[in-house]
């Protein structure tokens, strides 16, 4: 009986032994450690505190310290104090490690305290690629795609300091008639480079813009650039102009030459935006053929059939000559502040330009032939397009500009657009007006003379023709020619000349006056004469009157 006492009492005591402890064990797990938290890239002074841990100092005495930034990497970044301070002893990064996990540990608890570690804004977005280089071709359309760049941030993704914004920060050179702009995309990390307006060639071969994309950081903003590089293309925006002739040929034998048609064209010299195709049409083409000089770009024109003497006396042929590559045009019309600008454009079209060939035999003995060749009043004609009011005008070289006028009978909208083509740098300019009409600049370096200008005018609905206009520069101060040619609604005088003619008024009024006081005198001295008798004496060689 005795034994089984003792056995309930021991049994007894182990019971309550056992509940305690089980009661203290989940006490113990119970216990909650609130977070810390530290900035990355924090500059200290260290240690630096960032904290107390919710344990009691002796029974923090019965844990194991350890974990990531004491014992694990980052190694000795935390200190854990015996009164339950933690210290950050050194710096992390948070595109390392977004958070430290550190644990107490005896033989029934495992505790788990975390340092989450807060980002700042120390990481510029960063391109690609720092430069970016394409080639793309002169008639290229406004707003089509050029290129895509793209550029990374590796702060905390959707925070202000991984957010960027993408914009153009320069352009050179800066261009009257183009504009480039970048649209950002997929996921704003992408921009898409296009440009409003027209791409010129013979303006700038070359862009080089400059691309940033510039965080969105509260305490700080960082950023980073790219450049763009665009390389243009020539194409066929100009077309081929006839400049003149000449003639070697009697016309005779097949395969002579006829004569050599001279062409300039404003395209890259060699290329097939430049180079030329003749054909010829009439009634007597088919005696001819004409062919292209790739050096010069020269139209050669050379017998196939002779020609007897009656075909050879008065001979009138057509030349037309086109480019390799179809012609495109480009011309900005209006500005406006939102989307793409107003532009007519066009390209793949075929386009030419024709002359008029008149071959005359002067001689009757086969000697050589005179060739005349003469640009017809419509020399580009894409279709029915303006032209000039007139061809000729007079200057005087006291005056800085003239009016020219164009008129188009199709013409749907009053303006045009009209372009002085070739080397004209220096010597004139135009300075437009509203409607048709607009100002031919002379500059100050053009002298007295005769001088032959071709303009490009095109309309409203995209229609173009070039046209010769010649301008008479003289001075008027000894020269009517000019005022022939203006004719006398716009008869200006200079100042000498109106001082020249106030003088000779003033001089012929004063002689009127002279006479007229001579002829009083005279009729005054008759009158004298018959009231009174008067001697007249002679004494020697003087006479005298009494």
């Amino acid at each position: 009986m005795k034994a089984v006492v003792i056995v309930l009492l021991v049994a007894s005591v182990s019971i309550q032994c056992a509940t305690a402890s089980k009661q203290n064990l989940r006490k113990k797990r119970a216990w909650v450690v609130d977070s810390l938290s530290m900035e990355e890239e924090l500059s200290g002074p260290f240690p630096y505190k960032l904290g107390d841990l919710n344990i009691e100092k002796t029974v923090l005495e019965e844990y194991f310290i350890h974990g990531q930034g004491i014992d694990k990497d980052p190694k000795g970044i935390i200190s854990v104090k015996s009164n339950g301070s933690v210290y950050a002893l050194g710096k992390v990064d948070y595109e390392e490690y977004k958070r430290l996990t550190i644990r107490l540990t005896n033989e029934s608890t495992n505790v788990a305290v975390d340092i989450v570690i807060h980002d700042v804004n120390d990481h510029a977005p960063v391109f690609n690629k720092e430069v970016y280089e394409i080639t793309i071709d002169e008639s290229t359309p406004q707003g089509e795609r050029l290129v895509t760049v793209l550029a990374t941030d590796i702060d905390q993704f959707g925070s202000a300091n991984s957010l960027f914004t993408l914009r153009i920060v320069s352009v050179s050179p800066q261009t009257s008639n183009t504009e480039f702009f970048i649209e950002q995309t997929g996921a704003d990390v992408t921009g898409t480079i296009s440009f409003k307006g027209c791409l010129d060639y013979e303006e700038t071969q070359k862009y080089t813009i400059l691309v940033e994309a510039k965080d969105h950081g509260e305490k700080l903003q960082l950023s980073s650039t790219s450049t763009v590089i665009l390389n243009i293309i020539d194409k066929n925006n100009h077309l081929p102009e006839f400049t003149g002739a000449t003639a070697s040929f009697k016309a005779q034998a097949s395969g002579e030459p006829v004569c050599r048609l001279q062409v300039t064209d404003a395209d890259s010299r060699g290329s097939a935006a430049w180079r030329a195709r003749y054909s010829l049409r009439g009634d007597k083409a088919q005696h001819f053929k004409i062919q292209t000089d790739p050096d010069t770009n020269d139209g050669v024109m050379t017998v196939t059939e002779p020609l007897n003497d009656e075909e050879k006396s008065n001979l009138s042929l057509t030349v037309i000559v086109e480019n390799e590559e179809p012609f495109f045009y480009c011309r900005v019309t209006g500005r406006p502040k939102h989307g793409l600008w107003d532009v007519n454009h066009s390209r793949g079209r075929s386009s030419s330009t024709s002359a008029s060939l008149l071959i005359t035999n002067v001689n009757k003995d086969d000697s050589e032939p005179s060739v005349f060749v003469e640009i017809v009043k419509h020399a580009e004609r894409l279709a029915a397009g303006p032209m000039l009011e007139a061809h000729r005008l007079g200057m005087c070289l006291s005056e800085k500009n003239t009016e020219i006028t164009a008129v188009d009978p199709n013409l749907y909208g009053p303006a045009v657009h009209v372009e002085l083509m070739g080397d004209v740098e220096g010597g004139w300019r135009l300075h437009y007006n509203y409607g048709t009409s607009v100002r031919l600049i002379k500059e100050s370096a053009v002298r007295a003379g005769d001088h032959e200008l071709t303009l490009k005018i095109s309309d409203g609905r995209g229609q173009v023709s070039l046209q010769s206009l010649s301008v008479r520069v003289c001075d008027c101060d000894v020269s009517a020619d000019c005022h022939v040619l203006r004719g006398p609604a716009v008869l200006h005088l200079s100042a000498t000349a109106v001082a020249a003619v106030i003088f000779s008024l003033l001089l012929l009024l004063g002689m009127l006056l002279l006479v007229f006081r001579i002829k009083c005198r005279a009729k005054k001295s008759d009158a004298d004469g018959r009231s009174r008798t008067g001697l007249i004496s002679i004494s020697g060689p003087n006479y005298a009157v009494f």
